[in-house]
């Protein structure tokens, strides 16, 4: 099965993404315009955003490494990549933060490791990004198969997590002088040329992917979406240096949106495919228990699905009804008309059949060669017996030729009932199988195209 993120794009799917970078555009529009605005300080806004970041991007990387461990597709697995990055570097970011865990940050962080942080975590996810779609044609991708772990595995994703965890070292012990110029917070947004390159990096990465990938697949659409939203997070915070204003708690949603939309795009892949899945079981289980040739149910159904009525009829106390059918002189006709006429003729039988099984319950099987069963649950003796006539005039109605006397095919049927009272020859299935089909025998016997019923005396 083709992964869904590489597949091509819909009209409607372009649309809803179209949609969703238009109402990216606005929001980055309306913010910027007040960006310095402040607003009432809710602390722990920033380290639940870190939180969902990391979390989402936790996910994500997941998600992707798995779909890349199936179909060896080095973009899924470079983005993977970047997606582990993101959350490594926010995770520390967000234990360095001073005031978060402790006064000064954890692993001994400076006052300005998480912001250095901060701008690794902005910078490498559009490098890795950048990267991924570089190499979407360059690594041959492999047939799909059983998920497994190689070298490209620990390549494309392993990489970018120790890059991230050797970057969070870099920051604490390499005494960095200060990337941002706020005046109050170590947090601020980035500004002056950081900030720029932050952006350029973005608006880069969007470039690659849409010439790389032209939108047309799914995937493309929503790493385009991830970047525009990485990129009006870097730009707000270019325009807004001080915690709590506009600008800063928006850019925070853009930066939960980054990695968030390729995991709701994630998650419909896996149920989309999981609908597939179902409905692949479900035929395959309609496939298993169909005749090939009559498409009604076939013997196996039958014989599980009759020991099954019969027990439910036992233990309710309500009739069971079987009609054994078996088709006049057919070696005749197969020997006049030859195997194929012959199959057909079994298919236009079989589906008159199944006309006259018509209330729930009720089922139609090919029992072997020309021979047909009729289940009839809750039904008593007499009216299985309207209902075998309704089946035996059906088949007449048919018309078809056959080289006998009367010129038409016809059927022959026997019926037998097993109810609450009924004698202990019929208390199995088998019991009752035998008893309709030795009346089937004694409608053949009385001159065929006929219907005979058997019912125990009480």
């Amino acid at each position: 099965m083709d992964s869904l993120l590489i597949g091509p794009a819909t009209r409607k799917q372009a649309v809803f993404a179209g949609t969703c970078a238009l109402l990216v555009l606005l929001t980055f529009a309306i913010a910027g315009q007040r960006a310095h605005q402040p607003l009432p300080a809710i602390t722990p806004f920033m380290p639940m955003c870190a939180l969902t970041v990391f979390t989402t991007s936790g996910i994500a990387a997941f998600l992707l490494g798995a779909r890349f461990s199936v179909t060896q597709q080095p973009m899924l697995g470079a983005l993977g990549g970047a997606y582990a990055f993101t959350a490594i570097t926010v995770a520390l970011q967000l234990l360095m933060f001073p005031g978060v865990f402790t006064r000064t940050g954890l692993f001994g962080a400076g006052p300005q490791s998480a912001a250095w942080m901060w701008v690794f975590w902005h910078a490498g996810f559009p490098l890795l990004v950048i990267l991924a779609a570089l190499i979407r044609d360059r690594l041959p991708s492999k047939p799909i198969g059983l998920p497994r772990i190689d070298v490209w595995t620990w390549a494309l994703i392993g990489v970018p997590t120790a890059l991230a965890a050797a970057l969070g070292v870099f920051a604490i012990h390499a005494n960095l002088s200060a990337p941002f110029h706020a005046a109050s917070e170590t947090n601020a947004v980035s500004g002056g040329r950081i900030g720029l390159v932050i952006c350029s990096l973005d608006a880069l990465a969007i470039a690659v992917v849409l010439l790389k990938g032209r939108l047309r697949t799914v995937l493309d659409l929503w790493v385009t979406i991830a970047l525009l939203a990485s990129l009006a997070d870097a730009s707000l915070n270019l325009l807004s240096m001080v915690q709590f204003t506009l600008g800063w708690y928006v850019a925070r949603v853009f930066s939960m949106l980054a990695p968030g939309v390729l995991v709701c795009l994630l998650v419909w892949e896996v149920t989309a495919l999981y609908r597939e899945l179902s409905e692949a079981h479900a035929s395959l289980l309609h496939t298993s228990t169909r005749d090939a040739l009559t498409r009604v149910y076939n013997r196996s159904y039958f014989d599980d699905q009759f020991r099954r009525e019969f027990d439910r009829a036992t233990r309710n106390g309500q009739p069971l009804s079987l009609v054994m059918i078996d088709v006049d002189n057919f070696k005749d006709y197969n020997d006049a008309f030859g195997h194929l006429r012959g199959d057909a003729c079994l298919s236009e039988i079989a589906k008159a059949l199944a006309g006259t099984a018509r209330r729930p319950g009720d089922f139609v099987a090919r029992y072997g060669g020309e021979e047909f069963a009729v289940v009839l649950p809750n039904t008593g003796s007499d009216e299985a017996s309207v209902i075998a006539e309704q089946a035996r005039l059906a088949i007449v109605q048919l018309g078809l030729t056959a080289p006998i006397p009367g010129g038409q095919v016809t059927i022959s049927a026997g019926c037998a009932t097993n109810g609450q009272n009924t004698l202990s020859t019929l208390s199995t299935p088998n019991a009752l199988v035998q008893t309709a089909d030795a009346a089937l025998y004694d409608a053949k016997r009385a001159g065929r195209n006929r219907v005979q019923s058997f019912t125990p005396r009480q």
